[in-house]
């Protein structure tokens, strides 16, 4: 293949199969460049205006007749082309002479004997069968997250065409056909990889994944003698990075699982993980000798490789301790310890939990009771997963330590005792903690229940939302029931303690409104599935049946005894 200025229907004339390579990542586009391809093309008024970008081809063999060239720069730009082409001909076939159609589907589509592009191994029999084909999948066809982007993307581009009238789709194909694009074909990875390098990692916008894969290849292949062995090897990596991150989903981005597994295994210089790609470009730059780049990059890219298999493992994990971190939130600055102690996991789960309870135990009380900021203690947290190499019980003294130092039970026990609890916290925090309140009543109380679930606590059902109730409404209905509400005290040191709260699914809070104890008491609390509302009558008053400023009080000695308790780091 020629490189230079040519159209994609230069391009994609002959007999060409274009295969996209394993180390690719899978297909990633979304709504958002869809619509910026569809609206490129359908603006266009002089079809020979229109530029499709720049394609990095590496030439393969011929096998039976049709050279087979790997996409190493453009997959998601040619897959889309492809998509729309197949839906554009589709739409138009009756339209257009049936000579004409018949050359178009050949020329970008298939022929008899091959598609024109081969997708990953893992997604090419679901293009062939249901992109390309003709063929609706059910739930049960998917079998990656990229599958599923395919078939958004078939169906957001059938839905966009379907408005366009017949006239213009028509047009399209001449666009399409005059489009111009910029090539370059290669005949070795190598090659491929030094026009890569020098082509996308300046100006143009890549992931810092892409431009560190970018770098170490090009590294490679300026500094080794016999390279392609060491090239493969990193490819066959990051291939299996990219599998990772397609199962991971966008739960947590890719850079900043590059960042976290920096600061755990490569960050030396405080703050350089604000320039991981420099510092690592900086690292491998500075070694000259050829046997400790291939060592270098080795270790490297296998650790990374690694730490990608471990966040999954994390994200994936139903072990509860690691669910309540996700549940509390601000996991962010545990992350790189939690990627190092991964690691370490099969020598001592035992202690690998305690050091999870720990993160919890940290997070709910310096970040969510406490109210320290959001970055307090994080370069202590950087450091410890810098240094952990293994050593569990220097690590869980260390996190005990800073936990007592940013939330002493002093401290803790203020926050908790606080006559603006409520409006202190946030709302997640007040919810996790009557959560694990209302667990913590029906497993130790008579009678013993199931604990409420995780599902229940987080659910987004508007009706079934768990929210938090003021016991003694804010503003009671029918005027003030009890002296104590017209009291100055009341509203300020008990209306908003955590002696007048109460989890409550939303529908249930809403129906109770504004009603006065007694009313709550009778219609609601006594007949409530929780037992943090069931056991409301226990705090009071025996002769009146009055909840008040003493009820309050007693309640709060309670759930604060409860606290102190469950989130003791000296117990773990």
């Amino acid at each position: 293949m020629e490189n230079g200025q040519k159209t994609l229907m230069g391009l994609f004339n002959g007999d060409k199969v274009f295969i996209i390579p394993k180390y690719q990542r899978a297909y990633a586009w979304g709504t958002k460049q869809l619509n910026e391809f569809l609206d490129d093309i359908h603006n266009q008024s002089n079809p020979s205006n229109y530029f499709f970008g720049t394609i990095l081809f590496e030439e393969k063999d011929t096998i039976d007749g049709y050279e087979q060239i790997e996409i190493v720069d453009g997959q998601q730009r040619i897959t889309t082309l492809v998509i729309f082409m197949k839906i554009l001909l589709q739409k138009i076939e009756k339209s257009i002479d049936e000579r004409k159609y018949k050359i178009l589907t050949k020329r970008f589509i298939k022929d008899e004997y091959f598609h024109k592009l081969q997708a990953l191994d893992i997604d090419n029999e679901f293009f062939k069968t249901y992109i390309i084909g003709d063929s609706t999948p059910n739930d049960k066809s998917f079998d990656s997250p990229s599958q599923k982007r395919l078939w958004k993307a078939k169906e957001h581009i059938s839905k966009k065409l379907l408005v366009v009238d017949n006239k213009r789709l028509i047009e399209y194909i001449e666009i399409i056909e005059t489009t111009n694009v910029l090539t370059y074909s290669v005949k070795n990875t190598g090659e491929a990889t030094l026009i890569f390098e020098t082509t996308n990692d300046r100006g143009k916008s890549l992931t810092s994944l892409e431009k560190t894969k970018s770098f170490l290849m090009y590294k490679i292949y300026l500094s080794l003698s016999k390279p392609n062995d060491v090239l493969s090897t990193v490819h066959d990596r990051f291939s299996k990075i990219y599998r990772i991150l397609d199962s991971i989903d966008k739960r947590i981005g890719e850079d900043n699982i590059l960042q976290y597994h920096f600061i755990g295994f490569e960050s030396s210089v405080k703050k350089s993980y604000q320039n991981h790609v420099g510092k690592i470009k900086l690292k491998f730059n500075q070694i000259l000798v050829e046997d400790e780049i291939n060592s270098e990059v080795d270790s490297y890219t296998l650790e990374l490789k690694e730490s990608f298999s471990r966040f999954l493992d994390i994200l994936d994990s139903k072990h509860k301790s690691i669910r309540d971190i996700y549940l509390i939130g601000r996991i962010g600055n545990f992350y790189p310890i939690f990627n190092k102690i991964t690691k370490y996991k099969m020598d001592n789960e035992e202690n690998y939990l305690r050091v999870v309870r720990l993160f919890e135990i940290y997070s709910f009380r310096v970040y969510g009771i406490s109210n320290k900021r959001s970055n307090t203690g994080q370069s202590e947290l950087y450091r410890l997963a810098k240094e952990f190499k293994g050593n569990f019980e220097s690590l869980i003294n260390s996190l005990k330590y800073e936990i007592n130092a940013y939330s002493p039970d002093n401290e803790f026990e203020n926050q908790l005792r606080s006559s603006s609890f409520f409006r202190n916290i946030n709302n997640n925090d007040k919810n996790y903690l009557f959560w694990k309140y209302e667990n913590y009543l029906r497993i130790n109380y008579q009678p013993k229940a199931s604990e409420m679930s995780e599902d229940e606590f987080s659910t987004q059902d508007s009706k079934l939302k768990m929210t938090i109730e003021h016991i003694t409404a804010q503003t009671p209905k029918n005027g003030l029931e009890f002296s104590e509400l017209e009291n100055d005290k009341f509203k300020e040191e008990l209306l908003h303690s955590i002696g007048n709260l109460t989890i409550d699914p939303k529908s249930s809070n809403s129906s109770k409104g504004n009603n006065v104890w007694g009313e709550k008491d009778e219609k609601y609390f006594q007949k409530a599935p929780f037992k943090t509302q069931l056991e409301l009558s226990d705090f009071v008053v025996d002769e009146k049946k009055e909840w008040n400023d003493d009820s309050i009080e007693k309640r709060a000695d309670k759930i604060v005894k409860f606290a102190l308790d469950y989130w003791n780091p000296t117990t773990v």
